[in-house]
């Protein structure tokens, strides 16, 4: 039986090596603990593998430079991680977009459109800070970006960062072209995207060239594109001889007040043989801000009697 004073003495060694224990492996049980405490801070049940993680840090001395993605090694890049910020200048990828009518009650003559810009519209190649500034731009063709990410004949413009767009709608005109801009500043650089769009109401069924509208065996528009210019021709093909023959051809503005798009031409001819008649006009797509050209095409013939009128639309490039 033992003693008291034997008891004690045993107690005292069994706690010596117990504090000696903590004291030997004391980095390796405090660094299992936090692991164990973020695990269920996070609501995960403890992993084996996961466990583990911690042991296995502080006993290689040289797992720290392993972890990092050491520039050494094969020499692949590292991918950049979440909240990862490169200081490089911003990389804007394409701008996307969506076009609508109008609202009703925006719109009481349905002529206006919207351009609508969503939350993922705009988006970057790489992580940007969440205040690099987001400008739009919305203008005509005589709006132009300058070297310093300013920008000058702009209709309208709406200042956002990274960290807060969350989309945006413009309301233009139906039928005209437009210009956008798209400007991210931050303290690395400036980045920018350029897009000639438009909302195509009436301009939405017109043809683009080369194409043809009508039967050229009978009355038929033909346009081709040469250079910068649309050329647009009506033909007629007139099956016998006749009288008093005229044909016209004329391009105007897709607008309810139409305007001249390109100079009007006439043919009349008194005594007209049988046979194919026509008259071209062109016009530079460069100049016009319109989508599209309502094109007109009008026969009139005594003998034998015809009265017909072709109208159709030419689209107009946005470039």
């Amino acid at each position: 039986m033992k003693t008291p004073n034997q008891t004690f003495r045993h107690f005292d060694r069994l706690q010596g090596r117990a504090i000696q224990f903590v004291r030997w492996n004391l980095p390796v049980l405090l660094m299992t603990g936090l692991s164990l405490f973020f695990l269920k801070c996070e609501g995960s049940s403890p992993d084996p593998k996961t466990v583990l993680v911690p042991l296995l840090v502080a006993a290689d001395p040289n797992t720290a430079a392993n972890l990092g993605g050491s520039q050494t090694g094969s020499g692949t890049e590292t991918p950049i991680a979440a909240g990862e910020i490169p200081e490089v200048p911003p990389l804007l990828n394409e701008v996307t977009y969506i076009t609508n009518p109008a609202n009703p009650a925006d719109d009481p003559y349905s002529s206006k459109g919207l351009l609508q810009f969503q939350k993922t519209s705009i988006s970057f190649q790489k992580p940007v800070p969440t205040n690099t500034e987001l400008t739009m731009y919305f203008g005509k063709n005589n709006m132009e970006l300058n070297a310093d990410g300013t920008v000058t004949n702009a209709l309208q413009s709406v200042k956002r960062t990274a960290g807060n767009f969350s989309g945006y709608t413009y309301l233009c005109d139906s039928d005209k072209k437009y210009k956008v801009f798209v400007v991210a500043k931050n303290e690395f650089g400036i980045a920018s995207k350029e897009l000639r769009i438009g909302h195509a109401r009436k301009c939405a069924e017109a043809i683009k060239s080369p194409g043809t509208y009508g039967n050229c065996s009978d009355h038929c528009l033909e346009t081709t594109k040469s250079g910068d210019k649309i050329e647009i021709t009506a033909k007629f093909t007139l099956p016998i001889d006749g009288k008093s023959f005229h044909l016209d051809l004329s391009a105007l503005s897709p607008r309810s007040l139409p305007e001249s798009i390109a100079p009007s031409v006439d043919l009349d001819i008194a005594i007209p043989l049988a046979g194919q008649h026509t008259v071209k006009t062109s016009f530079s797509f460069q100049e016009k801000e319109f989508l599209c050209a309502e094109v007109q095409s009008l026969v009139m013939l005594n003998e034998p009697f015809r009265f017909t009128l072709l109208k159709g639309y030419v689209d107009i490039p946005n470039e």
